[in-house]
């Protein structure tokens, strides 16, 4: 036979409770045999769903945001992109803020999240990345619907831009020699050549097949786009002659792997790194070889609207990103300027 009492009904030899807060109902058992334990155990609950920490309404751990963000979105960004999320906050975010709830992230926890890194040795690019990606699971706690708006505020160290790395024009030919030299895969002396012949992500350098090749008219589509629509490159006679002297095997695929499909990603990197290292080109990384492309272009005249169609950006605003003003283009335009004055 069950007693009642204000919220408390014992059934049995344990006491259960019953509570209703903000249109929210939670019962369950309170596991105590004794009414002032059961009370007790009443009075938490009750406080608990007040501010959120049990019922449908529970508000989640940042663990458990994280959790859940690597689950929705594997499939959805890049793999590194995805495992520079998953590593971060398991190196930095986690053990600080792991078992705190979103709702409960302060702005003094940004600050010191940011203060250790730095005071680690992390330069002030690494400690942004990582309040970034800090952001990043707060805006997906408020999309989930777990957080009404985010309340921490973020600073981020301001970093002075450096020139970022691209080949100058003296640099090509002996980069390229240099690639000879050390890539032990034909493979990879092509495909370098491409991403600076052609300024092809390398997405679309590794998904480069012999069928979107124009034999007269030395073209050819890049069928792998980002965009997802195709465009249409001349292909210069020194790349079109490297390209074509590999052997043709029965795979479709340009550069086809041992198992017959294309290699993975940063399959040039290590010879690229080395390169760059025996030629003191700093961290020159293949997507700054399709920006070598855009610099050379815009160096020799080519408009920067054919520069955009070849890179297959939609907006001008991006290709500008990747034309780098090199000291040796502003060196050409004042020397042409000071011809056209009269005043050399």
């Amino acid at each position: 036979m069950a007693s009642n009492h204000s919220g408390l009904s014992k059934v049995g030899e344990f006491w259960h409770y019953s509570l209703k807060v903000n249109g929210e109902r939670l019962h369950g058992s309170t596991k105590a045999k004794d009414l002032p334990t059961a009370r007790r155990v009443l009075e938490e609950k009750r406080r608990q769903l007040l501010e959120g920490q049990c019922g449908k309404g529970k508000v989640p751990f940042l663990s458990d945001v994280r959790k859940e963000w690597l689950e929705v979105n594997r499939a959805v960004h890049s793999p590194k992109h995805w495992q520079d999320v998953e590593s971060v906050t398991r190196n930095w975010i986690l053990p600080d803020l792991g078992s705190r709830r979103v709702d409960k992230v302060t702005t003094g926890d940004v600050q010191a999240l940011r203060t250790k890194m730095l005071e680690a040795g992390r330069s002030p690019v690494t400690s942004n990345d990582m309040l970034k990606i800090l952001k990043l699971l707060l805006n997906f706690a408020v999309k989930r619907g777990h957080l009404k708006q985010i309340s921490a505020q973020f600073e981020f160290q301001r970093v002075q831009k450096k020139p970022r790395p691209t080949l100058s024009y003296p640099n090509v030919k002996t980069f390229l020699d240099a690639v000879d030299a050390e890539a032990r895969n034909p493979h990879v002396r092509v495909m370098l050549r491409v991403m600076v012949g052609l300024g092809l992500r390398e997405s679309e350098a590794l998904g480069m097949r012999w069928e979107w090749f124009d034999p007269q008219g030395f073209n050819y589509t890049v069928g792998k786009a980002k965009g997802k629509e195709a465009r249409v490159l001349p292909v210069p006679a020194w790349l079109w002659a490297s390209i074509h002297s590999m052997p043709k095997m029965t795979s479709p695929w340009v550069f086809p792997a041992e198992d017959g499909k294309p290699h993975r990603a940063q399959f040039c990197r290590k010879t690229l790194q080395r390169v760059c290292v025996k030629l003191g080109l700093g961290n020159l990384t293949q997507h700054r070889l399709r920006a070598t492309f855009a610099t050379l272009h815009a160096g020799s005249g080519t408009p920067i609207t054919e520069i955009q169609g070849m890179l297959g950006h939609k907006n001008i605003q991006t290709t500008m990103i990747y034309v780098e003003q090199s000291l040796e283009t502003k060196r050409r335009a004042q020397d042409n300027l000071s011809h056209q004055l009269g005043l050399e």
